[in-house]
C-alpha cells in the first residue's frame, strides 16, 4: 500500500473513533441532563475535564519512556472496554465513575497519535499530516452531535455508547496492522527509553523550556480560556439574537465549516515554512471574531464573522501542532502533547466559569466582548515579541556567518 494512502486511512479511521467518542460524550450529556439535570451535566464535564490535569506529565512521560504501538493498542482496547461496559450496565452514575478512566484514555491516545504521526506522514509533510487529523477532529465536532442525538431519540444511551467502543475497536484493529506492517521501521521500548534519556528531564515543563514555545503559549491558553467562555455565554446571547435554535446552529456550523478549511490552509507549505505565525494569525482572526460576535449583533452578517473566526481557529489549531514537532525534541512529544492537554482542559474549565453569565459579569454580550477584546490583546504582545526574538536569532545567525 503506497504510503501516503495509509496516512489517509489511518487519519479515516482516526475520524471514526473521534467521531465515536463525541457521540458518546454528547449523548451522556444528554443522559446526565435528564437524570440529573443541570448539576450531573457539570459533574459529567468536570470528571472528563479535571483528571488528565493532575495525570499529564505522568501520562506523556510513560508514552515517551514506553514501546509506542503495544502502549496504544492497550490503551484502545481499554477504551473499547469502558464504552462496552457504559452500554452494557445502562447506569448514569456508573457512567460518571468510568468517565475519568475514560478522559485519561482519550489524553493517552491524543499523545501516542502526535508522537506516532510523523512516521505514518508517507509523502505528506509533517504539517500537512497533521493538519488532516484537525480536519477529522473538526468534522467530528459538526457530525457527532447530530449524529448522536437522532441515535439518542430512537435507541437511547446504550446504542450510541456502542458506536463509540466499535469506533475505537476499529481503531486499534488498524494499529495492530499497521504495527505489522511497519515492524522493520518502529523503535522497540529499549530504543525509545535509549532515545528518552538522552533529553535531560529536568523540572520545568517541557513546553515552556524552548523560549518560542514559551511566548505562544500565553496566546493559546488565551484562545482557549476566551473561546470557551464565549461558548458558554454565546448559548444565552446568540439564541437571542437569532430568535431560534436553527439560527443559531446555522452559526456553529459556520464556525465549524471554517475550522475545516483553517486546518487545510494551516497545512500548505507557505504555513509550513513560517514557525509560530500561523498560530498567531489564527489566534488574532478568532479574536476579532469574537469582538465583532459582541459589538454587532447582527445574525445574518455573524455568519460570514464566523466562517472567518472558524478558519483562524483550525489554522491556530494546525500551527499549534506544528510548533511543538519544530520547538520540542522528538523524544518528548508524548509529554509534551500531554501537558498542552492539561492547559487546554484547565482553560476549558476556568472559561466556563468565567463565561456563565451572573457569576462575575451579568451580561452576556459584556462577556463575548472581553473574551474577544483579551484575545486579541494577547496575540499582539507575544506578535511583538516573537519579531524581537526573530530579529536577534537572524543578528546571531548573521555574525556567526
Amino acid at each position: 500500500m503506497n504510503q501516503s494512502v495509509r496516512c489517509l486511512l489511518f487519519v479515516a479511521v482516526s475520524f471514526l473513533s473521534l467521531l465515536g467518542e463525541g457521540m458518546a460524550v454528547f449523548a451522556l450529556t444528554l443522559e446526565a441532563a435528564d437524570q440529573f439535570g443541570s448539576w450531573g451535566v457539570t459533574a459529567l464535564f468536570l470528571a472528563g475535564l479535571l483528571p488528565p490535569i493532575f495525570v499529564a506529565t505522568l501520562v506523556g512521560r510513560w508514552v515517551d519512556g514506553s514501546a509506542l504501538w503495544r502502549v496504544w493498542i492497550i490503551n484502545l482496547c481499554l477504551h473499547v472496554v469502558i464504552f462496552a461496559v457504559m452500554a452494557m450496565a445502562a447506569s448514569m452514575m456508573l457512567c460518571l465513575i468510568l468517565m475519568p478512566v475514560a478522559s485519561i484514555c482519550a489524553v493517552i491516545n491524543g499523545s501516542v497519535i502526535f508522537k506516532i504521526m510523523p512516521s505514518l506522514r508517507g509523502g505528506f509533510s509533517v504539517a500537512r499530516a497533521s493538519s488532516f487529523l484537525v480536519v477529522a477532529t473538526s468534522l467530528s465536532g459538526i457530525i457527532a452531535p447530530a449524529v448522536a442525538s437522532w441515535i439518542f431519540a430512537r435507541s437511547g444511551l446504550g446504542t450510541v455508547l456502542w458506536c463509540g467502543a466499535v469506533g475505537f475497536g476499529l481503531l486499534s484493529l488498524v494499529a495492530v496492522a499497521l504495527r505489522w506492517r511497519l515492524r522493520e521501521t518502529v523503535q522497540d521500548s529499549d530504543q525509545v527509553r535509549q532515545d528518552s534519556s538522552h533529553v535531560p528531564a529536568g523540572r520545568r515543563p517541557v513546553l515552556t523550556r524552548n523560549p518560542w514555545m514559551r511566548v505562544l503559549l500565553v496566546p493559546v491558553a488565551a484562545i482557549v480560556l476566551f473561546t470557551s467562555a464565549e461558548g458558554v455565554s454565546g448559548v444565552f446571547y446568540l439564541r437571542d439574537i437569532t430568535a431560534d435554535d436553527t439560527g443559531y446552529a446555522l452559526l456553529l456550523g459556520a464556525w465549524s465549516l471554517g475550522a475545516v478549511l483553517g486546518s487545510l490552509l494551516g497545512g500548505t507549505s507557505w504555513f509550513d515554512a513560517h514557525g509560530s505565525k500561523p498560530v498567531l494569525l489564527g489566534g488574532g482572526l478568532v479574536g476579532a471574531a469574537i469582538l465583532v460576535e459582541g459589538l454587532w449583533p447582527n445574525a445574518t452578517a455573524l455568519l460570514l464573522v464566523f466562517l472567518i473566526g472558524g478558519l483562524g481557529n483550525g489554522l491556530h489549531n494546525t500551527g499549534v501542532r506544528a510548533a511543538i514537532y519544530e520547538f520540542i525534541p522528538s523524544a518528548r512529544h508524548g509529554i509534551a502533547w500531554a501537558q498542552l492537554r492539561m492547559l487546554i482542559n484547565a482553560m476549558v474549565a476556568l472559561g466556563y466559569l468565567l463565561g456563565t453569565p451572573g457569576l462575575l459579569v451579568e451580561s452576556a454580550q459584556a462577556i463575548i466582548v472581553v473574551s474577544g477584546a483579551g484575545t486579541l490583546l494577547a496575540v499582539v504582545v507575544p506578535l511583538a515579541r516573537v519579531e524581537n526574538f526573530g530579529r536577534r536569532t537572524r543578528q546571531s545567525a548573521t555574525e556567526l556567518n
